[in-house]
């Protein structure tokens, strides 16, 4: 049977981006490409650009791009074989094999019984809770504010001290030991007898979105030495990174109400729920991945991220912020710096209206992270600063009123220490060019005229990528010459070329970008988004002949020569006086000198 690479290859031979996209959205000619409305951020003005002659679309302000079967799977949020079926479906082509590889997989036996197996051990947990020995995790819960009808809503339970006892319970049921073993709560005592893990814990079932149990997490009752928390290890079923706790109730309210809280932990989530709001999830201590924004976009609501006032909790939202303008995530942020309190300790202490006002004051991404900068300061180089201010001069160009844009130019200016003139001058430049992102770049070059130390390096790499992007002969020489490029995201995307290249004896653009799609890299996006911008650029050599392959190489070879020198250089400084260090640079120096 034919793998769903070369089906879904077939299938791009036979598409016309412009026409599948026109599908979706309302596409406008424009030069000799298209451009649209992009759906994967909030857009007022026409910024994905669609290129019938390269048969790939790019948003030039959030970097989504790809080809169409990329574009209808981002849209529909479906699977990269579902995908290739609804373009095959658009064009009217159905190659041999599509319907083999687009047919329903077969029930899987094995999660069935792991499922089973769970839900019964969540109902003797549950049973137990409200026995004589589960009084004590009966009271703890109702420290926490949990009633009967919370406990029963989030199916709150005890496991037994008797580890033993659970096993063998589960075994009467018909469960075998493999699949006791295989749901991750069994651990063994001696060579064949097991106790549940979670013993003498009160237990939080983690759900999947579609309200199955496929995990848990344990808390102690009490002090003691052992973890505070135990939590069901990585199995068939349960992956940290694609389950957000809660999301099978809150997605269907989220949709109605048209928001959902991303909070901190599992207290914060029933915080919420005991004043009436049940659109919130929790990510369970651990970072948010690509994953859990693919399950919160997809609900196509307003997220309102809420995690702590502390530090820590700025950083972390700090970073969530970034991840969710990249995925073109519709949000806001809970003002809550300088709080050091979490949701459930502003209910207790000071009621519901506060919680309710807290939850609401909700602030643009813009506006917390200024206000993180102002407060923790964490750019320490010029680079960094200027970083920044290159993030935010899209943003700031949107802003219409005069006194809101100069509140936040202020704030800019105190943060990165840069004139305020200077900052509103590229603002300006960005507002007045029709090609934003171009003279924002050559703006930035005039606002930073020093060069990083790599440019010319990665300058080179990156017109080889170009190169062999199009080019066998240009693969080749990379191959036998190069070995691995400097820059790691270039390496990458060289590597998917060259096994593109071995299997079908050809560089195909799209059909590089169908194998970065269908792989689990979890940096795939950024792939993707460096792969598209290099492939759209026009200023490189339309020719790939010898002199320029060996003009790429020695530049490449000089400058990993020069940066390895440097390193050397480094290390060799390392703890050695001001006088030693002294004469090793002018040691340096000086061989430098005879090699021009």
């Amino acid at each position: 049977m034919r793998n769903i690479i070369d089906i879904a290859n077939d299938v791009l031979k036979h598409a016309d981006i412009v026409e599948v996209i026109r599908t979706y959205l309302q596409v406008e000619k424009k030069g000799k490409n298209y451009v649209a409305i992009c759906p994967f951020h909030d857009d007022s003005n026409p910024s994905l650009t669609i290129s019938p002659e390269k048969q790939f679309f790019k948003c030039f302000v959030c970097g989504t791009g790809g080809n169409a079967i990329t574009f209808v799977q981002k849209y529909e949020h479906i699977s990269f074989t579902e995908a290739v079926k609804k373009v095959a479906d658009i064009v009217g082509y159905h190659p041999e094999g599509l319907d083999d590889v687009a047919k329903s997989k077969p029930v899987d036996e094995r999660r069935v019984s792991l499922l089973k197996c769970l839900q019964d051990l969540n109902l003797y947990y549950q049973f137990a809770l409200n026995s004589e020995e589960g009084k004590a995790g009966l009271d703890y819960l109702e420290s926490r504010h949990l009633n009967a009808d919370l406990r029963a809503k989030y199916k709150l339970g005890y496991a037994y001290k008797d580890g033993k006892a659970t096993i063998n319970f589960l075994l009467k049921k018909g469960h075998s030991i493999k699949t006791i073993e295989d749901t991750g709560i069994a651990r063994m005592i001696t060579t064949g007898t097991y106790a549940d893990m979670n013993e003498g814990r009160v237990t939080f079932p983690i759900c999947d979105p579609d309200g199955n149990v496929v995990g848990f997490s344990a808390r102690r009752l009490g002090n003691g030495d052992e973890s505070k928390y135990m939590n069901t290890p990585e199995t068939y079923l349960f992956h940290k990174t694609y389950n957000l706790y809660n999301f099978h109730i809150a997605k269907e309210v989220a949709k109605q109400k048209g928001y959902i809280y991303v909070c901190e932990g599992f207290m914060d989530v029933y915080a919420l729920a005991r004043i009436g709001i049940d659109s919130a999830v929790a990510i369970m201590g651990t970072a948010l991945t690509k994953e859990h924004i693919a399950l919160l976009r997809s609900l196509n609501v307003e997220i309102r991220l809420c995690l702590d006032g502390d530090l820590p909790g700025q950083r972390a939202m700090m970073k969530i912020c970034n991840d969710f303008v990249r995925a073109g995530v519709n949000f806001r942020v809970v003002d809550n710096q300088g709080s050091s309190k979490d949701p459930d300790e502003i209910l207790n202490e000071d009621g519901p209206e506060a919680l309710n006002a807290y939850l609401n004051k909700l602030i643009s991404r813009i506006d917390f992270a200024l206000n993180y900068y102002m407060r923790s300061n964490p750019l320490t180089t010029v680079e960094e600063k200027k970083k920044l201010v290159r993030e935010f001069i899209p943003i700031l160009a949107k802003i219409n009123s005069q006194l809101e844009l100069d509140s936040y130019l202020r704030k800019l200016g105190k943060i990165t220490e840069f004139e305020i003139e200077s900052i509103r001058s590229l603002v300006n430049t960005y507002r007045r060019n029709e090609n934003h992102e171009e003279a924002l770049k050559v703006s930035m070059k005039d606002f930073h005229p020093e060069r990083k130390v790599l440019q010319r390096l990665f300058t080179a790499e990156r017109e080889l990528l170009y190169q062999m992007m199009g080019n066998s002969a240009a693969v080749a020489f990379y191959e036998k010459n190069i070995g691995g490029f400097y820059d790691d995201v270039y390496r990458e995307i060289a590597n998917y070329i060259i096994a593109y290249n071995e299997k079908y004896q050809e560089v195909d653009p799209n059909g590089v970008m169908l194998l970065i799609e269908n792989d689990n890299q979890s940096n795939k996006d950024e792939l993707i988004e460096d792969f598209t911008n290099i492939l759209d650029e026009d200023f490189h050599p339309k020719t790939c002949d010898a002199d320029l392959l060996v003009n790429l190489l020695d530049t490449i070879n000089s400058e990993k020569e020069r940066i390895n020198e440097e390193d050397a250089l480094n290390d060799s400084l390392k703890g050695k006086d001001e006088l030693e260090q002294a004469r090793i640079i002018a040691e340096y120096n000086r061989r430098k000198a005879l090699k021009k």
